[in-house]
């Protein structure tokens, strides 16, 4: 028998959070408790732990030519797999459960397999399922092409999965569960006095990820935003209220930086010398957007040079059009560090002040052109830790109480 489905809460558990048998069985549980408080859910998984690298490894076996259809068809089964286990232990706790696929989900993607986009989805399925009273399992990072080919999202698929499901389903809010208790000032594995954030613009949150902040894929941020769909990052392992990521600026005294995040395994295509640059920098730049490639230019000093950052997964396609740019091409392994504003207008004082302590501390860098609510500068590696702790630092980010007392963070 049909029932009214309320607002919808759409929950996502990475791969840490479902990386064994027991972690399942609690969230079933978890699950199991919200749904006897007559909660409708959608839960969106990730594949176990290291399942998808050790199913790498298999194809590695095999070839390291790999054909990239042949690895979706591959990769796909892993949060199959997790699938199959939540609603096997849902059930042993009394919940009626259904799992789905991607594409059972209704999810259609590009053909660009291994990182194809979200097109539409077809919600009919899921919410015939939440009518008659069931937890919907979704697999995450999976969809289908027009052809009906299994294709798979690329990193971070599995939070595109979750928000792109609650925003077509008008959910009340996505909740993204990882193993870290919300999105902090900086890295907590390496800046030891790293705050929490409690709540966040999606501008804030959008410019943190797209510059280091692995904790929340840019593409889930990028689906919620326009229909305003909070998304909340908390820990699956404890009861910490998390990061709030909605619309509106959080209340109360609002400091000038959000975080300082780093990004390593970043690569700086140098072109020197050349001629007619601005005709040059438009050429490339159009073929790298063209490409799908996400890059930076830096503010080179003179005018015969070009510089270029990409990332490490576009090392490939980056080779190739830079092989064809008419100059001699030099590329470096750098990382970027990044001071994030709370209002663009103070961009130009954090700017003077992050280019001191770089000049005070002998730090060779550059920086990167187009900045808005962000100041980003190219460093070694090698001092991406130490710059962003000395940031972190000297924006105060590392006055817990303070912040606390404010009523920020």
């Amino acid at each position: 028998m049909e029932r009214r489905v309320k607002r919808v809460i759409v929950q996502k558990y990475g791969g840490t959070s479902v990386e064994s048998v027991s972690n399942i069985k609690g969230i079933a549980r978890k699950v199991a408790l919200e749904k006897a408080g007559g909660q409708d859910l959608v839960i969106v998984v990730s594949a176990m732990g290291d399942t998808t690298d050790e199913l790498m490894k298999l194809a590695d076996h095999i070839t390291t030519r790999h054909h990239k259809r042949d690895l979706d068809m591959l990769l796909s089964t892993g949060e199959q797999v997790t699938v199959a286990l939540l609603c096997m232990a849902l059930r042993e706790e009394g919940v009626a459960a259904t799992g789905l696929t991607g594409w059972q989900a209704g999810i259609s993607t590009t053909t660009d397999h291994g990182g194809a986009s979200i097109l539409s989805i077809a919600p009919e399925r899921i919410q015939g399922e939440l009518k008659m009273g069931n937890v919907v399992v979704v697999a995450g990072f999976q969809g289908i092409t027009g052809d009906g080919d299994i294709s798979t999202l690329g990193r971070g698929g599995s939070d595109t999965t979750a928000a792109a499901l609650a925003t077509k389903l008008g959910a009340e809010r996505c909740e993204i569960y990882t193993d870290v208790e919300g999105v902090y000032t900086s890295d907590p594995r390496y800046i030891k006095n790293a705050v929490m954030i409690s709540s966040l613009t999606y501008e804030e949150m959008l410019t943190m990820a797209r510059r280091g902040a692995g904790v929340l894929h840019p593409k889930a941020i990028e689906h919620a935003m326009p229909h305003n769909v909070p998304l909340v990052v908390r820990s699956s392992m404890s009861r910490v209220g998390g990061t709030w990521i909605h619309g509106s600026p959080g209340k109360g005294v609002s400091h000038p930086v959000c975080g300082v995040v780093f990004h390593k395994g970043r690569f700086c295509y140098t072109l020197s010398p050349i001629q007619n640059r601005m005709e040059i920098k438009r050429l490339i730049s159009s073929r790298l957007t063209l490409w799908g490639m996400e890059y930076d230019t830096l503010i080179e000093e003179g005018g015969d040079t070009l510089a270029f950052l990409v990332a490490e997964d576009d090392l490939e396609r980056a080779d190739s059009i830079f092989d064809r740019a008419g100059a001699i091409v030099r590329r470096d392994r750098k990382a970027t560090v990044t001071v994030v504003a709370k209002d663009k207008k103070t961009c130009p004082v954090i700017r003077d002040k992050v280019r001191q302590i770089l000049q005070e501390n002998r730090i060779a860098f550059h920086t990167i052109e187009n900045c808005t609510n962000h100041v980003t500068t190219v460093v070694e590696e090698s001092h991406a830790i130490d710059l962003a702790s000395l940031l972190h630092s000297a924006f105060g980010l590392d006055e817990v109480q303070a912040f606390e007392a404010a009523g920020i963070y």
